[in-house]
């Protein structure tokens, strides 16, 4: 937990980040250990953590309270240095293309959180609510959930991607928002030295001269900061200038059927009235093309925003335009691949992966307290699964259009066979589960999965398929179906049981996104006073105590799985369950070097 003096700190910069007042001495905040504790308490549990940068020996593995003093000594003496991060390539989603990838120090990562948790408490306050990513509880399912709300009776989406944005951030317009916002040169100059850093490839040194650190702490931000001027301008300029009337003026012929309809009713004349009835029930209730009714919407995931528009396609493209030239003022480009303009009611807009189009029905009805009937979907925006994802799902699990088994998870146990294709499948459902037609096309690619599943175990088995549906299908889900599971016993303690497919099918209307702040804060606050109390946890020295890291304890377990003699910094983090351990520099070497048990612990 912050101390109080940091907490009003924090507070006095997210309280004028709302009043939208300039902030001041910010470098002096950036000097306050407390925020380099809680930096470490949050980057500790990253995958990354333990891989280097440029610099191999600089990893979290030995973090102390002493590396936190030298950084905060360098800042006070204004001899801070970033190092060059390191570049390699990742495979982009879905694409045999890749994308580069920069891989900071740890140093140099752990100041980035810092400034990140600063800039991010005056920030946040002004973002807008049509911002989505990489901000605290909001991601893709707020995003679309946005779209669901504000999109009713939306006739043009225009799908926007900024090209090669990340990499295409102008520094200049960077430090132009934060010197408009920032009156502290020291803070500034910080910033624009880690802009210019620098990445090393092949251990070739290369410049920077745009975009915001690659694989940096803070580039995410950085980048919402400049795209910040583009939700602006689209919010306070674009969407009045575009919105127009009140409300729609009504169909002529829909409201003459209606009274007519109405009139022999009264008459008593109900075959006459429902006739007329089921004809107004097909025509729009308002004008479709009111000229004087015009609405604009707008939602910003990252990079790629997605706009729906009541009105012309004519009066689209020129709000596509305004869009474009205002890209080119901030010194970023509209990708015109990617860049589309697509009718509602014909076509399907793809944004964050979904399939976004309109929704028509006009038998879907239902009777309001006046006693009138209303048709409660059409307009409605349908968010759907787009085929061509499961197709890909499909070939995972399929060779030459068949579904078969897969020969990687062969040699591994049946209780972790059927966890990976749960962990792995499930993903895919849940970020899907606002998809209208979740049911219908998760349904075939569960069933193939399922397919596949049994056919791994009966390969690993040596057993036909009918033998395995026998031995493993005899579990049943919270709907009462019958799926295939595993249970493992275990002595003295709770067996484990692996299942697929438990959960049911069904579209959440509404996700939740977990508060990560307050779900990992007593091990946050846990870490911290373990690593301050500055003794060591296995020979009790208090002299020069440092943190040993692993990568994972499952792994840690693994390797010393049966051995009647574990080393006892071994015994010590397997009690406590962390994959931390404080310990002295001696004890640190000691692990290293293998003097406790005879074995170099490169990897672990």
């Amino acid at each position: 937990m912050l101390p109080l003096e940091t907490q009003k700190e924090l507070e006095i910069v997210r309280k004028r980040g709302e009043e939208g007042t300039t902030l001041n001495r910010v470098y002096r905040m950036l000097q306050q250990k407390e925020l380099f504790l809680m930096a470490y308490a949050k980057l500790y549990a990253n995958k990354g953590a333990l891989t280097p940068g440029v610099n191999p020996e600089d990893t979290i593995d030995g973090m102390s309270i002493r590396r936190i003093d030298a950084i905060i000594d360098e800042l006070k003496e204004k001899s801070y240095t970033w190092t060059p991060v390191r570049r390699t390539y990742i495979e982009k989603k879905n694409s045999s293309k890749k994308r580069p990838l920069g891989i900071p120090g740890w140093k140099d990562k752990l100041l980035q959180e810092v400034i990140r948790m600063i800039l991010e408490a005056y920030y946040e306050p002004q973002f807008r609510d049509s911002s989505h990513g990489f901000r605290p509880q909001r991601g893709c399912h707020t995003a679309l959930e946005r779209i669901a709300i504000l999109g009713t009776g939306t006739r043009w989406f225009v799908e926007g991607d900024i090209k090669g944005c990340f990499d295409n951030i102008s520094h200049k317009v960077l430090m132009n928002a934060l010197k408009r916002d920032i009156k502290d040169k020291k803070f500034l100059h910080l910033i624009w030295k880690m802009l210019k850093a620098g990445y090393m490839e092949e251990w070739k040194y290369f410049g920077t001269y745009s975009g915001t650190p690659q694989g940096g702490i803070v580039s995410p931000l950085l980048s919402n900061i400049v795209l910040h001027e583009l939700d602006k301008f689209v919010e306070d300029k674009l969407i009045p200038k575009h919105t127009k009337g009140k409300k729609r003026k009504k169909n002529p012929t829909y409201t003459k059927l209606v009274s007519a309809a109405q009139r022999e009713r009264k008459k008593g004349n109900l075959r006459k009235a429902n006739e007329l009835r089921r004809q107004f029930m097909k025509l729009p209730s308002g004008t479709p093309n009111d000229s004087d009714y015009r609405r604009l919407w707008f939602c910003r995931y990252a990079d790629d925003f997605l706009l729906g528009y009541i009105g012309s396609k004519a009066e689209a493209n020129i709000i596509k335009q305004e869009i474009q030239q205002f890209l080119k003022s901030i010194e970023l480009d509209m990708s015109e691949e990617k860049t589309l303009l697509t009718h509602a009611m014909t076509g399907k807009a793809r944004f964050l992966n979904y399939e976004i189009g309109y929704n028509h029905a006009d038998s879907a009805t239902t009777i309001e307290k006046n006693g009138y009937t209303r048709r409660t979907v059409n307009g409605r925006l349908w968010l759907s699964i787009p085929q061509d994802v499961i197709t890909r799902w499909t070939n995972k699990v399929s060779r030459e259009e068949k579904v078969t088994h897969r020969a990687e998870l062969i040699n591994v146990s049946d209780y972790d066979i059927i966890r990976t294709y749960e962990t792995e499948l499930q993903g895919l459902i849940n970020y899907y589960s606002l998809a209208h037609n979740v049911g219908d096309r998760m349904n075939y690619l569960r069933y193939n999965w399922e397919t596949s599943l049994l056919k791994t175990l009966a390969r690993k088995r040596k057993m036909k398929m009918s033998v395995a549906i026998r031995k493993y299908k005899k579990y049943t889900s919270e709907d009462g179906r019958k799926i295939v599971g595993v249970t493992v016993e275990r002595n003295g303690k709770k067996s484990l049981i692996a299942t697929f497919g438990s959960k049911p099918l069904k579209r959440q209307k509404r996700v939740s996104i977990q508060d990560e702040e307050r779900a990992t804060y007593n091990t946050r606050n846990e870490l911290i006073t373990r690593l301050l109390a500055d003794t060591c946890e296995i020979c009790g020295s208090t002299e020069e105590v440092e943190v040993h890291h692993i990568r994972k304890l499952a792994d840690l377990k693994k390797r010393w799985q049966g051995k009647p003699e574990k080393p006892k910094w071994v015994q010590k983090m397997i009690a406590i369950r962390r994959k931390t351990l404080m310990t002295c520099k001696k004890c640190h070497l000691n692990i290293h070097q293998g003097t406790h048990d005879g074995q170099k612990l490169t990897k672990i």
